[in-house]
């Protein structure tokens, strides 16, 4: 199958550039930023959006709406007129912060991110793609080889102590990128997620301590689980320009509250998740030490 793909660049982009031609699929990729504007090669069979910005301190307002949602709206109208199925990567952030939250949960998006996601997913389905046309995958706490975003989690538990908020901190379902991967796969005509939204998860519901011992586990070393109770954090916002700069509301919500997904309507449509958090900790480790990042 002929398919377009942009984010190729990206982490998990990238990823699936070498799942799809492993799996024998000729993939034309995009790899450089797209200002929400991308030409779909006509002969394309199927595309994958896995373009997406973050926010950063390099990042305005106007680049992660292009990203985010002015492209994915742009996508699916040429997907409509070359009569071609999207499937789009998004985030479950577009809900908010919820514990074991579905794929029918209300939008409440949290953030300048997951406002843009969520506006993304609001205009690709007021098109009105045909039936199968559109499928939306929402992958949870996704990390795994030559992601850049969780390498703080594991530089710090490389310190030997880890911080969380309340007793263990909150749960959360990592998600190993080749389970991405393979719900894409599996999101392509005729697979068993082609078509509707899908929340994309790993097997395991962890707390934050947890994830921090299991990754210090695989780098062979021994974290200490630092608990500081969150009415503390609470008073101490209460301080005003006093406070630490690197505590905010925003990050007491995200730090603080559980967020993972349920995976019941994959698991429904016969999809389920195969690599532990084991392992997909063992192949980031790995590949961080291979990069002298670790």
């Amino acid at each position: 199958m002929r398919v377009y793909l942009t984010g190729a660049g990206g982490f998990i982009g990238g990823a699936l550039k070498v799942h799809l031609e492993r799996a024998g699929h000729t993939v034309k990729a995009h790899s450089g930023r797209s200002d929400g504007q991308v030409s779909i090669p006509g002969d394309s069979e199927a595309v994958v959006n896995a373009a997406g910005r973050l926010v950063t301190g390099s990042s305005s307002h106007d680049e992660v709406e292009a990203a985010n949602t002015v492209l994915p709206e742009s996508m699916g109208r040429q997907c409509m007129i070359l009569g071609v199925p999207l499937i789009h990567l998004s985030t479950p952030g577009v809900c908010g912060l919820v514990a074991g939250g579905s794929e029918d949960d209300p939008h409440s998006p949290d953030g300048i991110y997951e406002r843009s996601k969520s506006e993304g997913e609001k205009r690709l389905l007021a098109l009105g793609l045909p039936q199968g046309g559109l499928t939306i995958l929402r992958p949870d706490f996704v990390f795994g080889p030559a992601d850049p975003h969780k390498l703080p989690l594991f530089r710090q538990v490389a310190r030997g102590w880890f911080p969380v908020v309340g007793r263990d901190g909150p749960r959360t379902r990592p998600t190993h990128v080749r389970d991405v991967c393979r719900g894409v796969l599996a999101a392509l005509p005729g697979g068993r997620l082609s078509g509707g939204v899908y929340n994309i998860g790993g097997p395991e519901v962890l707390t934050m301590g947890e994830v921090a011992g299991r990754a210090a586990a695989a780098m062979g070393r021994r974290v200490v689980v630092v608990s500081t109770p969150a009415p503390l954090l609470r008073l101490v916002l209460a301080l005003g320009p006093l406070r630490p700069k690197a505590l905010t509301p925003g990050r007491l919500r995200l730090f603080g509250t559980d967020r993972f997904v349920s995976l019941a309507k994959a698991s429904t449509a016969g999809f389920t998740p195969c690599f532990s958090f084991d392992e997909a900790a063992a192949d980031a480790v790995a590949w961080y030490r291979a990069e002298k990042l670790l």
